[in-house]
């Protein structure tokens, strides 16, 4: 499963955008690791809300990923994402962890935050669903 992961996560054009890299991808928990750089921010400097919510997002749709049937894929369902202080620093990581997986829908906890693992930037709730490839 870690190297349909990794395959997947190289051929998505927008994490490549952002500079987006696949750190670590272990059963029911992956890391996203993204370095700052101007292109990336909002109006005061920080790292932008979208930059946030996608690599989190990401990190749990992979995290689910991990425990779906070899030949599912995965989508975004839905989720919500609390934006509890404003991301900065050199590089951000987002965590995502299962909470709940079941045969169709994986709940995902998912967080943003710095380079130590220490502060939380951004907290995320997701649902993804199993999709299952055409035989």
């Amino acid at each position: 499963m870690k190297e349909k992961i990794i395959k997947s996560f190289n051929e998505q054009q927008f994490m490549q955008t952002l500079g987006a890299e696949l750190i670590s991808v272990e059963k029911g928990l992956v890391k996203i690791a993204c370095t700052f750089h101007e292109g990336l921010t909002q109006q005061n400097g920080y790292f932008h809300a979208g930059v946030l919510t996608s690599i989190a997002d990401s990190a749990c749709g992979y995290a689910a990923l991990t425990l779906m049937p070899e030949d599912a894929d995965v989508l975004s369902v839905e989720f919500k994402v609390n934006l509890l202080r404003p991301a900065v620093g050199k590089r951000i990581i987002a965590i995502g962890k299962v909470f709940k997986a079941g045969k169709t829908l994986t709940i995902c906890d998912g967080f943003v935050m710095d380079e130590q693992e220490k502060t939380v930037f951004t907290k995320m709730v997701a649902t993804m669903i199993c999709m299952q490839k055409n035989r």
